[in-house]
C-alpha cells in the first residue's frame, strides 16, 4: 500500500510515521517508527506539526499499550526532535562527507544497474541516499559541494545524478524547507534521468521523461510529488517547454528547482564537453530567466552555491592559486580558500587555509582551469 498523508487529528497510536509533511515549526523525524501513545501525538502537535506521512503496511495491528508514569516511559523524543542547525567545521565534516560521497556513488550505481537489468528500483536504497545526503548538507553544505565539483567519473550520467542531488540538498536548505521535503527533492534529483539509463545518455532530457516515469510507476510508495517533479522538470515558465503549454503557476516549485539544478550541472559539467567556469555557468543560467527558469529561485540557487563555488580554483591577486572551500554568505567575494600553488613562479606552496574576509591583502582575480597547469584539484583538498 502506498504512503498516506494524514493530519494530526487523524494520526493514531500504532501508526508508523515516516516523516513530517506540513508544520509551523522546525521538526524532523529522527527515525521512522511507530507512534506508541497519544502523548507522542500531543508532543507533535505542540511542536507545530500539522500533517505527516504514514506507512499503513507497517502499522501495528493492535495499538501499542500506553504505560503510565509508574511503568516504562514512552519517550516521544525518540520519534521527533527539533532540528538544530549547527554548522560543523569543514575539516571535521570532510571525512564524514567523503564517506557519504562514496556511499552515494555506490548506491546510485546499484540503482542504475537495476534499471539496466530491468529490475525494480529499490525505494529504500533511494531513501537511504537522500537521508544521508540531507544530513551531511545540514552540517556543512560546502563540503559536499566541494567534493561534487572536483569529482572525476568515467560515468557522466552517474556523476550528473549525484551532482544534481548535492545541489538540490543545498538548495533545499538555502530555502529552509522541511527536511522531509528536502529528502523528497533529493530523490527526484537522483531519479530524474533514469530513462537515459535504458535509452542511452545521448537521449534528450525531454525524450527521456516518459521512460523515467515508466520506471518510477511501479514504486507504489514513492511520494507522488517526486514523479510530478520529474514529469515537469523540462517545463518552461513561458509554456514553450515540455509538457507544452504548461507554464507559470502550473509548474510546481519542486519541478522549478529540479530544472535549475539540472540545467546548472549541464552547463558546469557538460557530458563530453569542456565545462564552463562558474561565473559563466551562472551567467548562462540567469539568461534563461524569466522565460524558462524562475528568476527568484535561480537567484537564490546562485547565492546558495556562491560566486566562487566550493571546489572551484581561483587565482588570487598575488598570483597564488587556491581551492575554494567555503562560501561567505555575508561577503560572497571573500570565501575561505586553501592556497597551494604559485601561478607565476610555477611551484607548489605549503598548503594554507585563508579566510579572505580576514585577509584584506589577498583577493580573488578570477577562476582558473587547473588543467592548464597540469594539476588536479582533488590532490589539494
Amino acid at each position: 500500500m502506498a504512503l498516506q498523508e494524514v493530519t494530526l487529528q487523524q494520526l493514531q497510536p500504532g501508526d508508523f510515521v515516516v516523516r513530517v509533511s506540513q508544520q509551523t515549526g522546525d521538526v524532523l523525524i529522527k527515525e521512522a517508527g511507530l507512534v506508541r501513545s497519544q502523548k507522542t501525538i500531543e508532543l507533535l502537535r505542540k511542536k507545530g506539526v500539522l500533517r505527516v506521512w504514514i506507512d499503513p503496511d507497517l502499522a501495528a495491528r493492535k495499538p501499542p499499550v500506553e504505560h503510565d508514569a509508574a511503568g516504562s516511559v514512552d519517550s516521544p523524543a525518540t520519534v521527533v526532535a527539533e532540528s538544530e542547525v549547527i554548522r560543523v567545521d569543514f575539516s571535521a565534516e570532510l571525512p564524514k562527507a567523503e564517506k557519504t560521497w562514496q556511499q552515494l556513488k555506490h548506491k546510485q550505481s546499484r540503482l542504475f544497474d537495476s534499471c539496466r537489468r530491468q529490475q525494480a528500483i529499490d525505494l529504500e536504497l533511494v531513501q537511504e541516499v537522500s537521508c544521508g545526503l540531507a544530513d551531511s548538507v545540514s552540517r556543512n553544505q560546502d563540503v559536499l559541494l566541494c567534493l561534487s565539483r572536483i569529482a572525476q567519473s568515467s560515468d557522466d550520467l552517474l556523476q550528473h545524478a549525484i551532482n544534481c542531488a548535492v545541489y538540490m540538498a543545498a538548495f533545499g536548505q538555502q530555502l529552509q524547507l522541511a527536511k522531509g521535503l528536502v529528502q523528497d527533492l533529493i530523490m527526484a534529483a537522483l531519479l530524474h534521468d533514469m530513462g537515459k539509463v535504458t535509452l542511452g545518455e545521448a537521449t534528450s532530457d525531454v525524450d527521456a521523461i516518459p521512460a523515467s516515469l515508466k520506471l518510477l510507476a511501479p514504486m507504489s510508495r514513492l511520494p507522488a510529488e517526486v514523479s510530478l517533479w520529474v514529469a515537469q522538470h523540462c517545463a518552461h515558465l513561458d509554456g514553450s517547454g515540455s509538457p507544452k503549454g504548461l507554464k507559470n503557476h502550473q509548474i510546481s516549485q519542486g519541478a522549478r528547482m529540479l530544472a535549475i539544478v539540472n540545467q546548472y550541472d549541464n552547463l558546469s559539467h557538460p557530458m563530453r564537453k569542456k565545462p564552463l567556469n562558474p561565473q559563466l555557468a551562472s551567467k548562462k543560467l540567469l539568461e534563461k530567466t524569466p522565460g524558462q527558469l524562475d528568476s527568484e529561485l535561480t537567484q537564490r540557487f546562485i547565492r546558495c552555491i556562491g560566486i566562487y563555488p566550493p571546489g572551484s580554483v581561483v587565482k588570487l591577486h598575488s598570483g597564488k592559486l587556491a581551492l575554494v572551500l567555503e562560501n561567505n554568505p555575508k561577503k560572497p567575494t571573500q570565501p575561505k580558500v586553501k592556497v597551494f600553488y604559485h601561478s607565476q613562479h610555477q611551484h607548489h606552496l605549503p598548503a594554507k587555509v585563508l579566510d579572505l574576509a580576514k585577509h584584506q591583502e589577498e583577493f580573488i582575480d578570477y577562476c582558473v582551469d587547473l588543467e592548464q597547469y597540469g594539476l588536479e584539484a582533488s590532490n589539494y583538498l
